[in-house]
């Protein structure tokens, strides 16, 4: 019971200050979303010690950005890195809100966690999870915006080719988590892509991602 409070204390106070950034509508509902200005977006992973136990997995989305040139549609690309802090819901938690604080963030991948799923989904920003827990997507206490913000990984798989390229681009072959961390970002990068010239709009990303 205690641990649950806490966690319930964790969340609430990280949502304020979610909702401090991205304003609430009249009727007490949450107002995320919005649109990154210019056209250069930031696709941000975070993942449990990205240096050494998930490298593969950090390296291979950069790797599916390599693939695309740095670019999804019209859109120049960034990539940013975070450690998710393993089973620490503060670590979590700080670790979203720092991501979730960058005006250029347009789409995250990020496992889906009691922790994130609230937080990315308060803040209306696509979250593509590899890893965690999926039933928290149709959980309504992880979508306090009610709108549906986390997605699995998309069905399109890894080429053909990906451990000899993931070897010759970083020397080593790949774990086999390496893969999904491929297919992650290659699905958020086609969303950004298919929503065209509003690319740069995280609503329009997310709708691209489920439909």
């Amino acid at each position: 019971m205690a641990s649950a409070a806490r966690h319930r204390a964790l969340i609430a106070a990280a949502l304020a200050v979610v909702l401090a950034g991205c304003g609430a509508t009249s009727d007490g509902g949450i107002s995320g979303g919005g649109k990154v200005i210019g056209r250069t977006v930031t696709v941000y992973s975070l993942t449990t010690d990205p240096g050494d136990a998930n490298r593969d997995f950090v390296d291979a989305e950069k790797l599916a950005l390599a693939d695309a040139g740095g670019r999804a549609g019209s859109f120049a690309v960034n990539f940013s890195s975070l450690d998710l802090g393993g089973a620490d819901d503060k670590v979590q938690a700080q670790a979203s809100r720092r991501a979730i604080s960058d005006p250029q963030i347009i789409a995250a991948v990020v496992d889906a966690t009691r922790v994130t799923a609230p937080l990315f989904n308060a803040a209306g920003i696509l979250q593509v999870a590899a890893s965690g827990d999926p039933s928290l997507a149709g959980d309504p206490q992880a979508m306090p915006s009610g709108k549906r913000t986390l997605g699995a990984l998309p069905a399109e798989a890894a080429p053909a080719d990906f451990e000899r390229r993931f070897k010759k681009a970083f020397g080593r072959d790949p774990k086999p988590s390496a893969k999904d961390g491929y297919r992650a970002m290659q699905g958020a990068l086609k969303a950004i892509a298919d929503a065209g010239a509003a690319g740069n709009d995280r609503t329009r990303v997310i709708d691209a991602y489920f439909n």
